[in-house]
């Protein structure tokens, strides 16, 4: 009975699975090894995005500076940091060692002789600058080359006019364009002006004429070659109160020379910042001669006055010319 009993349990026992341990162990050595491979490309993959893309705004003053200088990243948080720390501290700040570097420089700057300072400016860069432009000059530098333009073109047409030439037009403006009309008895004489009138010009021209137009018409526009201005002539401004002293002293010349002017009382002014250019249309009826002779009396004087466009016009056998004066006025 006994012996049948224990049969009976051994068929009944479940039997037991054995495990192997070696095999275990393996096993979990791979998938660490994968999880850690799987673990390292992730890693890489976000560092190579980072080092060409930038931190990330939510990721910023997260990562480690170690990190993130190894894969040449550059985390603006901690740029922006950088610096402030370095305009707030004193040991080593960017602001303190520039301001250390300043001063050196400075008291390099002090030590060296004047010659040492010439030479390292170079004067000659700024002054090789002719300034031959007129549209360049300072204003004081345009009111002497008005006044020495007009005075040249009245007197050479004092000179190169033939005396059977009569004008029924001629206007100067400033730097140097004029225009001539007028007639002349002879054609030789038109021929002879209209050849001198070319010889001091450039971009000389003589419209077509009509059909009908007489041979000795005279038509004819350009610039007027200036020459030997003296820049410096006048190199002050006027002062505010002396204005109408300036304007008597400018009428003064004119009534030496038997011209009298009108037109000073209501100037146009016109804010130039620093300065003020005070224009003035003015009107007279003198004659050619007179007007030249005023013209060459005040490119002669110091009387800082300019003359921008003078417009002459025969009416009635009586020569009316308009002209605009400029004067720079400073406080």
């Amino acid at each position: 009975m006994e012996a049948a009993e224990r049969v009976s349990v051994l068929d009944v026992v479940t039997p037991v699975r054995v495990t192997d341990v070696s095999a275990q162990v393996k096993t979990s050595k791979k998938k660490t090894l994968l999880v850690a491979v799987a673990v390292l490309f992730v890693f890489g993959v976000f560092s190579c995005f980072i080092s060409v893309f930038g931190v990330p705004q939510p990721l910023q003053g997260i990562l480690p500076g170690p990190y993130l200088a190894l894969i040449g990243a550059e985390d603006p948080s901690r740029s922006a940091l950088t610096l402030s720390n370095g305009q707030q501290t004193s040991a080593g700040g960017s602001l303190e060692a520039q301001a250390a570097a300043a001063e050196e420089a400075l008291k390099r700057r002090n030590a060296l002789s004047v010659n040492q300072v010439v030479g390292e400016v170079k004067p000659q860069v700024l002054f090789n600058n002719k300034r031959d432009d007129y549209n360049s000059f300072l204003p004081m530098e345009k009111i002497s080359f008005q006044r020495a333009a007009i005075n040249q073109f009245f007197t050479f047409l004092t000179t190169a006019t033939p005396d059977d030439v009569g004008f029924s037009d001629c206007v100067f403006q400033s730097p140097n364009y004029f225009y001539v009309r007028g007639v002349s008895v002879k054609p030789t004489s038109q021929r002879s002006f209209l050849e001198r009138v070319k010889s001091v010009s450039s971009d000389f021209r003589t419209p077509p004429l009509p059909e009908n137009a007489p041979a000795t018409d005279i038509t004819a526009f350009g610039l007027f070659n200036v020459n030997n201005v003296n820049k410096a002539a006048v190199t002050t401004f006027v002062n505010v109160k002396d204005v109408a002293e300036e304007i008597k002293a400018f009428k003064s010349i004119a009534a030496a020379n038997k011209v009298t002017i009108g037109g000073f009382d209501k100037p146009s002014v016109e804010e130039f910042g620093v300065y003020k250019r005070f224009t003035y249309q003015v009107s007279t009826t003198a004659d050619f001669p007179e007007l030249q002779s005023m013209m060459a009396a005040l490119d002669a004087s110091p009387v800082r006055i300019g003359v921008t466009k003078a417009e002459l016009k025969l009416v009635k056998r009586t020569l009316s010319t308009a002209m605009t004066l400029v004067m720079f006025v400073a406080p």
